[in-house]
């Protein structure tokens, strides 16, 4: 779903939900890029403006808005952590980069809170070797919804501001237990 789907999408009224993984969506700009077209869509992310997901989070934000004049995508979350993680290890290697020593120390040996959750990897002995560990505790990532201009969190339940609400040309069943 980029800009061009979603300005179609909601012309048309297609009464079906709009979600998904989109990096355009992550974006400030999404809500004028689409002329207000991205009401109600939903997409995944590591993080966005205004949600705690960790205490990092929302300092990150504010200090990149007060230098960028913008809001981070979500790349510039992971990105972020990703710098502070690589540095952490080669600091934990006294200053070497040897491939070896890397891995041990960036897989075997992180565990780093950064700004969009806990970063963890699975051992090299473990069915997943080396794979980011992922869920409650861990990096687990948001759902966001576009709602009257701004990025909301609709999931997980620990960081939400707000509930589904889709345009009136959706339809949607509740569901049946």
């Amino acid at each position: 779903m980029g800009v061009q789907p979603t300005v179609q999408w909601q012309d048309q009224q297609v009464p079906i939900p709009m979600t998904g993984q989109s990096s355009q969506a992550t974006t400030p700009s999404f809500w004028k890029d689409t002329n207000g077209a991205t009401e109600g869509v939903i997409t995944a992310s590591a993080a966005a403006p205004g949600i705690a997901v960790t205490p990092k989070t929302v300092p990150f934000v504010d200090a990149y808005q007060k230098k960028w004049g913008v809001s981070p995508a979500y790349d510039g979350f992971t990105n972020y952590d990703l710098v502070y993680i690589l540095a952490d290890a080669i600091h934990r290697n006294q200053g070497s980069t040897d491939p070896d020593k890397m891995v041990d120390a960036l897989v075997e040996k992180t565990d780093y809170v950064g700004t969009i959750g806990r970063w963890a990897f699975y051992g090299k002995s473990d069915q997943f070797t080396h794979a980011l560990k992922y869920g409650p505790g861990f990096i687990q990532g948001i759902n966001l919804q576009w709602q009257n201009g701004k990025q909301v969190a609709i999931w997980p339940k620990a960081v939400a501001n707000a509930k589904v609400k889709f345009p009136a040309f959706v339809k949607v069943q509740a569901a049946s237990n």
